[in-house]
């Protein structure tokens, strides 16, 4: 049986006293993981929760965040991770829709939980001053044995709210299997093997930590997780130099950091053999830059989703294909479909879907979205766009919902976003479509300088003309301080939109 207690039993078997998992100045081994993850186990079932119960998680990165997931696994039950950049009210929404039983949150975070949480149980950990809810407590006085609780591959480990950049968010069901096999076919694509270390800088409650993390204890490697509530790259070179860093999971946005970094001599460049990339494509400046700076690495691109899981990787080279998310992962089909729901030949545009084993199950008790994003065959789709080449390599165009349409022409913002990117002064770039009274829509563009740099808009609107048809290039360039961020440290393209037309209400 391939479930997530199951891969951690095993781990703890075969290295037992080797530290599992390090954050700031604590760490676990993974004995003491595996019996944190029992204790925690008896506790969730010591409050009168059943298998396949849920309990939602408002918990900061940490080793108690870990053993959540790794208790509710070995108790049979669903997590439901809470993303702390929420407000009340969207919290209450995922407790209700995932009619969760009992809540485990921070204890600094109490003070949200007040409009949020309702008559449900909610217990902190980090100590509390009310005994009965002090959650590290209750897990101490409970037996670290294993609960034997039969659990199966296909039972729910968590439901995983997407961002709802599109309406209310859906709970993505992802199942114990779906997840030891995104475990493992990125083990298997990367080799990672029990002598490495990683290092989780996302958030956890977001699925890109939630797995690697679950990579991590499954292979018997060890784990750092990033220390620090917020987000500062200094902090990301201390940590990759304290701990011998060889294997991370990056945004493109994080790894223009590491690349000045290592340019400018602040973190050591030999221990990073494996990095990875997700969210949005690398241009050839950054990826060079890369390769180059860290003579160990090699480079690999993951594309995937909450839905999905990890879809596709490629290994980038200098001179190599740019702007693919590579091939098919391990056991995983790709189809693109046009508008008339039929597959379209090699290099034409439609949506993207996907098949195989580490797919979601369904998105949680709506049935309507469910039937929408698979077809009776068992292929799944998110919106994404994009075009597979006759060798079978995939490249995305842009997601379906982010697509401006100027005068009847598709612009997808992706594609002007690089040609921005390339640009040295430009950290990061959002691309979104105005409404216009003639053309239906325009193209704005958003920057933010590299740090130490300063933007020049006449010579990037002169790149767009060089590199981008007429109707493609911004109408504006804004040169801003920042740009709104998502989880996982990706720009949130409507977020930006919204401010833009807030700062310019005339349009």
């Amino acid at each position: 049986m391939l479930t997530v207690g199951q891969a951690l039993e095993g781990s703890a078997r075969r290295h037992k006293d080797k530290p599992a998992l390090i954050f700031g100045e604590r760490q676990l081994t993974y004995r003491q993981l595996n019996e944190r993850a029992n204790r925690m186990a008896h506790a969730f079932l010591a409050q009168g929760l059943k298998p396949g119960d849920r309990v939602a998680m408002l918990l900061p990165n940490g080793l108690a965040m870990a053993e959540a997931y790794f208790g509710l696994a070995k108790a049979g039950l669903a997590g439901v991770p809470i993303n702390l950049r929420w407000q009340p009210g969207e919290i209450l929404y995922a407790i209700q829709d995932a009619k969760v039983s009992m809540m485990l949150a921070d204890r600094e975070l109490a003070p949200m939980l007040n409009q949020a949480a309702g008559a449900m149980p909610v217990f902190y950990t980090g100590g509390y001053e009310d005994g009965a809810r002090d959650w590290d407590a209750i897990c101490d006085a409970q037996s670290s044995e294993s609960p034997a609780i039969p659990v199966r591959e296909t039972d729910p480990w968590v439901i995983v709210y997407t961002s709802g950049t599109t309406g209310k968010p859906k709970g993505a069901v992802r199942s114990h299997f779906s997840n030891i096999i995104i475990a493992l076919s990125l083990v298997s694509e990367l080799g990672i093997t029990p002598h490495d270390v990683g290092f989780a800088i996302l958030p956890m409650f977001h699925v890109n930590s939630m797995w690697f993390v679950t990579l991590s204890m499954a292979v018997g490697a060890t784990c750092v997780i990033y220390p620090h509530r917020a987000f500062h790259p200094g902090h990301v070179i201390q940590e990759m130099n304290d701990h011998k860093v060889t294997y991370s999971m990056f945004v493109p946005s994080l790894l223009t950091f590491l690349a000045d970094a290592v340019e400018q001599g602040k973190i050591d460049p030999e221990s990073l053999r494996v990095m990875m990339t997700s969210s949005a494509p690398l241009d050839s400046t950054l990826r060079d830059r890369l390769i180059r700076g860290f003579p160990n690495v090699e480079l690999y691109d993951v594309y995937g989703s909450t839905e999905y899981g990890a879809a596709t990787t490629i290994r980038h080279e200098l001179g190599g294909i740019l702007g693919s998310v590579g091939y098919p992962a391990i056991g995983q089909e790709i189809r693109i479909v046009g508008e008339n729901g039929e597959s379209v030949p090699p290099g034409t545009v439609g949506e993207v879907y996907i098949r195989g084993p580490s797919l979601m199950t369904e998105y949680w008790q709506n049935p309507q979205a469910t039937h929408e994003a698979f077809t009776p065959d068992g292929f799944l789709t998110v919106g994404d766009m994009g075009y597979l080449t006759s060798d079978g390599v995939l490249y995305l165009v842009d997601r379906k919902k982010d697509m401006i349409i100027v005068a009847g022409e598709n612009v997808y913002p992706t594609e002007v976003e690089n040609v921005l990117l390339s640009h040295p002064s430009v950290a990061l770039a959002a691309v979104v479509g105005i409404p216009d009274p003639r053309r239906g829509e325009r193209v704005v563009a958003m920057v933010v300088p590299r740090e130490g740099k300063t933007v020049d808009v006449p010579a990037l609107e002169e790149l767009c003309r060089n590199e981008l048809a007429d109707y493609k290039r911004p109408f504006v360039i804004d040169v801003v301080e920042e740009l709104p961020m998502g989880p996982a440290a990706k720009v949130v393209r409507r977020l930006a939109r919204d401010a833009w037309l807030k700062a310019h209400p005339n349009g």
